[in-house]
């Protein structure tokens, strides 16, 4: 499955980036620190994941979502819990990893990311209600 991390936190990047690393089925295709840079990459390239942060200098985790024409499967990482709930709002998002990312939680995250791969009209046909 190929993956970017785009995080503005260089610490936080590089524990993705690590934490990624033991996972055989993961393939990390590049690292951004500006989401213009990463849009202009995934117009180019698309991907099966991001690992996204919410919180970037000019621009949130949010309106990236908005602005990429193919949607991957998104786990976000930040160090605010409070916008879980806006986060399942949409359909791309697995899940929600609050910083510091801890070993056991990245692993709960990529198990219930394993799922929905394996079951990918379940992703494509989720209805939220107001």
């Amino acid at each position: 499955m190929d993956y970017i991390i785009l995080d503005d936190d260089l610490t936080a990047m590089s524990i993705l980036e690590q934490l990624c690393s033991t996972q055989d089925d993961l393939n990390q295709v590049g690292t951004f620190s500006s989401p213009i840079d990463a849009i202009k990459f995934l117009n180019e390239r698309p991907v099966d994941l991001i690992f996204l942060d919410i919180h970037m200098p000019h621009f949130s985790g949010f309106d990236f979502i908005k602005t990429i024409k193919i949607q991957p499967k998104i786990i976000l990482s930040t160090a605010d819990p409070e916008f879980a709930f806006k986060a399942f709002g949409y359909n791309s998002i697995i899940d929600y990893l609050v910083k510091p990312v801890t070993v056991e939680r990245f692993s709960k995250a990529l198990s219930k990311l394993r799922v929905l791969s394996a079951h990918k009209k379940t992703v494509e046909f989720i209805e939220l209600e107001d």
